[in-house]
């Protein structure tokens, strides 16, 4: 039994590395520049409890569990098909667990996360075209929210305005339209998003639902 299962892993570590290839002999590796620093999330540290109220006093809360700044290497496919490496890429990855939901929920249904990264300008795999260009992206993720989307980008072109949030103002914030879910379920905790205030180096310091609530951060 034990001579039939290091065949198979044998054969496993085979196929994963003949059907893994690289484009080009050194992969492009687009790292954050000097011009990024002040772009960075500053304020979200790990274990805090991040809190949004709306205007009727309800309470939504985030847990912070991931605040990690890090090389990733973007790579595509499956342990079928195989996979393809192309790039690269720095990355402030937040990760957050709505209260709401059990601790072990938090990979299937509960994944609201902040992903900053430097990107190619130019990405496509078919035909592959990767630019030596690259641009500074934000994904918001929001799997939780009942949304028509899974994701918000954010390519920092967007118009900067002023919000005032418990007598605090922020003057470097990026409003986000959501497009809304034409079939939300009536009976899941987190709201239908339809747009997010998102601030340069605090993150996500609000949004708004399609019931008309005004949610804003309090801490």
């Amino acid at each position: 039994m034990k001579k039939l299962i290091l065949i198979f892993v044998l054969i496993l570590n085979l196929s994963c590395s003949s059907d893994t290839s690289e484009v080009g002999n050194e992969l492009p590796y687009f790292s954050f520049l000097q011009i990024d620093n002040d772009k960075f999330v500053n304020s979200t540290e790990v274990g805090k409890i991040l809190i949004y109220k709306n205007q009727n006093n309800a309470e939504l809360k985030f847990k912070v569990l991931k605040n990690k700044t890090e090389k990733q290497l973007e790579s595509r496919g499956d342990f079928v098909n195989g996979f393809t490496k192309y790039f690269y890429y720095d990355e402030q990855r937040i990760e957050m667990q709505s209260t709401l939901f059990a601790e072990g929920d938090f990979c299937c249904n509960s994944s609201f996360y902040l992903s900053l990264k430097r990107w190619p300008k130019t990405f496509q795999t078919n035909p592959i075209v990767i630019s030596k260009d690259s641009k500074f992206i934000t994904n918001i993720g929001l799997v939780p929210f009942v949304t028509g989307i899974q994701s918000a980008f954010l390519d920092y072109t967007e118009q900067l305005i002023d919000m005032t949030i418990n007598g605090v103002i922020y003057n470097k914030v990026r409003k986000i339209d959501i497009t809304p879910n034409p079939f939300p379920n009536a009976n899941w905790q987190l709201p239908s998003l339809k747009n997010i205030y998102f601030e340069q180096n605090k993150g996500v310091i609000g949004f708004d639902d399609l019931q008309n609530n005004e949610w804003r951060l309090q801490n």
